[in-house]
């Protein structure tokens, strides 16, 4: 009987798992912890212990569907040769850190103030669906992720190569909402997080593999991002603000209107940033969205009467 079999249905300890020589990994495109998260479940765990065990998978399992796991301590990859010598965690890893927290802890606590609660882990029942679905049903039915994590979940389980996808990761990574990325590359919010959880699952849109808009996207942020913060370009009134701009446009105008946007962003001046950066609203007045709006197009018009004086000369 291997060890898997031996331990199944079994509500298992740290310390059980440590006699048959199992370590603990983790998938190494997992969401990053949130250390608000960590901090409270440090709170609950010493108050309360552990209410539910933790979801883990055979770590061979885990190789052989295509996913890279790491050490969940030293971060180390972990190969198909010592594949035997680990479990994964499914779930829980913001609870399995807390529990690591908490005893590093220990070390300098009197023993009445220590923490002693135990770790408890059962591995998963349904093994008939694949493990990619497996840990999109895990994380997005029953603890469910923030925007932002569904893009990262969707590379870990992606071998397609996908720029679009890979924009958008960069961009949620650095803390845009994943309809604003969405914007930026696609100018629609249409890549939601119903179809990240499908591409986890193995099942990817077409609305992924579309790459059309990508390079149009990337110009008119880079050039954006010489001169504004990164908090206005992750706002929607940014993008909003530009695709309405594009929308606008006749079709046999669109391209240059996106050269006009790129100009534009780029000899945007740090007095002219600065408003835009420090708008606000005013109570029973104008949104800030609305004051952006303003100050863009002003901005915009003042623009393109320069670009117009300078050619007529």
């Amino acid at each position: 009987m291997n060890k898997k079999n031996e331990l199944a249905l079994q509500v298992l300890t740290l310390a059980v798992l440590a006699s048959k020589g199992l370590k603990i990994a983790r998938l190494s495109g997992n969401r990053n912890f949130d250390e608000k998260v960590v901090k409270a479940k440090m709170k609950s765990m010493k108050a309360n212990g552990m209410l539910v065990p933790a979801i883990i998978l055979d770590a061979m399992k885990v190789i052989e569907a295509g996913l890279e796991i790491v050490d969940f301590e030293t971060g180390e990859i972990i190969s198909a040769a010592d594949a035997a010598r680990y479990v994964v965690l499914a779930d829980a890893n913001h609870r399995y850190k807390a529990h690591l927290n908490l005893l590093e802890a220990n070390k300098d606590l009197k023993d009445e103030e220590k923490y002693k609660g135990e770790f408890y882990l059962i591995y998963a029942l349904n093994e008939e669906i694949t493990v990619s679905r497996m840990f999109s049903e895990i994380n997005i039915c029953t603890n469910p992720w923030k925007g932002g994590d569904f893009p990262k979940g969707a590379k870990m389980a992606c071998k397609e190569e996908l720029p679009l996808l890979d924009f958008i990761v960069k961009l949620t990574e650095q803390g845009y909402p994943l309809p604003t990325a969405s914007k930026w590359g696609t100018f629609k919010a249409s890549i939601t997080k119903e179809i990240m959880a499908d591409a986890m699952a193995g099942k990817i849109s077409d609305k992924l593999r579309k790459t059309n808009g990508l390079e149009r996207g990337e110009k008119l942020l880079k050039a954006a991002a010489k001169h504004l913060s990164k908090e206005v370009l992750k706002s929607r009134t940014l993008v909003d603000w530009v695709i309405n701009k594009y929308d606008e446009a006749d079709d046999e105008q669109k391209v240059s209107v996106i050269g006009n946007l790129v100009d534009f962003f780029s000899s945007l001046s740090k007095e002219k940033a600065e408003q835009i950066e420090k708008a606000k609203g005013q109570r029973g007045g104008d949104t800030k969205e609305t004051i952006i709006n303003r100050l863009l197009n002003k901005f915009y018009e003042q623009f393109k009467q320069s670009q117009r004086t300078s050619t007529d000369e």
